[in-house]
């Protein structure tokens, strides 16, 4: 219902309807506001969260075996072989001569300065053994080559415009000895430019146990255990080598004391408070997050039971309670003791963090997921409370639009009665 303004009193009344409903919602402007204030800590417990889940993370990285049993593989010539290592590779070594690398068959035919590219309007392709009879409907040079690669047999054809005239080159799609093929019906003699070929390396002499392995691809996988190993020129005397890969302990180490660092910082800026505005932080004063930067923290400063201070593999805390990662210092301390450091790190600093980074983040029963789980629910209600507010002050303005209509309307009738009242007394005769 539309309210009429002030037609008989000359009242603004929707100005007045909008200020009464202002005093009439001032309960659910309240509310509105507690759903920013949840809505930010809950912004700032999320942010919290994601940065104990990559403490959780680098921790679990850490108290792994398959961590602490990597192993990396190294080419005496990197420009000839290349090699990588699985989690299954074991420390070892192996020295070999790539004598051959893998090849195409590539095969070529000359087009006739006249007449047709077969003798009887078909090919035959013959590809490990298996022949193909090909119908070649358009009997050209390139009519051949659509012909041969429409089938799919592993080889394709294509025209080459040469200073002897066309010529059709066929080429198997992939390297290796079993990709050998030959074409036969064509009416041009064909040409052999490159045998198809097995890779080939050579350990060792052969009169004295030696042996050979070849390869489809250049790629060789039997040679050390869980290392694969790729040939890309031929070379003499390649050694590739297996170690312990104690740089991607190190980059484990850094990743978890920085995923540390980040979270206390996380921390620290939702709990700050401004002097000079006395403002804090969605977090400040929270007793949650304040006992998880005290658990950060300690984590380092209590040490290791066994091996005491975790300075022994490079990891320290200063005075603001950020940690600090000296990579070389832990490589040496893994080269002079590796089960030891294995021991302090893995049972120790990573299970330390890995315990608390549970215990805020799990699913179920994670601090700060129970935090979360909460907010949203205390959220929920309050939108809920916003929403009946709405119903209830468009019910108030409905009544409000009413009351003001209804009293324009009782006054003008007021004051047509009063005009009709006037009129009537002004015609009655006057006495003298």
């Amino acid at each position: 219902m539309a309210s009429v303004d002030g037609l008989v009193t000359g009242l603004d009344t929707t100005t007045i309807i909008s200020q009464l409903l202002q005093v009439e919602g001032a309960p659910q402007s309240r509310l509105k506001t507690k759903v920013s204030e949840h809505k930010t800590v809950q912004n700032a417990y999320q942010g919290v969260n994601a940065r104990m889940v990559a403490v959780r993370s680098a921790a679990e990285a850490l108290t792994s075996a398959n961590t602490w049993q990597g192993v990396k593989a190294t080419s005496s010539n990197s420009s000839a072989v290349s090699a990588s290592a699985s989690t299954a590779a074991t420390t070892g070594s192996a020295t070999f001569n790539v004598v051959r690398l893998a090849s195409q068959h590539v095969v070529t035919s000359k087009a006739p300065t006249s007449g047709s590219m077969t003798t009887n309007g078909s090919v035959t392709l013959t590809v490990g053994g298996t022949a193909t009879n090909i119908a070649v409907t358009t009997d050209t040079p390139q009519g051949l080559a659509d012909a041969v690669n429409a089938k799919n047999l592993g080889v394709r054809a294509s025209v080459l415009t040469t200073s002897d005239g066309p010529v059709v080159q066929f080429s198997s799609a992939s390297t290796g000895a079993a990709q050998a093929f030959t074409v036969s019906g064509l009416s041009q003699p064909t040409s052999v430019l490159s045998q198809g070929a097995d890779a080939e390396l050579t350990v060792g002499d052969a009169a004295a146990g030696g042996y050979k392995l070849t390869s489809k691809d250049n790629t060789f996988s039997g040679l050390l255990p869980g290392v694969t190993i790729r040939a890309t020129a031929v070379a003499n005397n390649v050694t590739v080598s297996t170690s312990p890969d104690t740089g991607a302990l190190a980059d484990a180490m850094q990743a978890l004391v920085s995923a540390i660092n980040s979270a206390a910082l996380q921390i620290d800026s939702a709990s700050s408070y401004n002097s000079a505005t006395k403002t804090g932080g969605p977090l400040t004063g929270n007793s949650l997050t304040r006992g998880l930067r005290q658990q950060l923290q300690s984590g380092v400063s209590n040490g290791v039971s066994g091996f005491g201070s975790l300075s022994g593999v490079g990891v320290k805390l200063d005075r603001s309670g950020t940690l600090s990662f000296d990579r070389a210092a832990f490589l040496a301390a893994y080269e002079a003791n590796p089960a030891k450091v294995q021991t302090a790190v893995k049972g120790g600093f990573a299970e330390t963090y890995r315990k608390i980074a549970v215990d805020a983040t799990d699913s179920t029963s994670g601090k700060l997921t129970l935090a979360v789980q909460g907010g949203d629910t205390t959220m929920r209600r309050l939108n809920k409370e916003i929403d009946d507010w709405d119903t209830r002050l468009a019910a108030k303005k409905v009544s409000l639009q009413r009351q003001y209509t209804n009293l324009e309307t009782a006054l003008g009738r007021l004051k047509d009665q009063s005009s009709w009242l006037s009129s009537q007394l002004g015609s009655l005769p006057t006495t003298s």
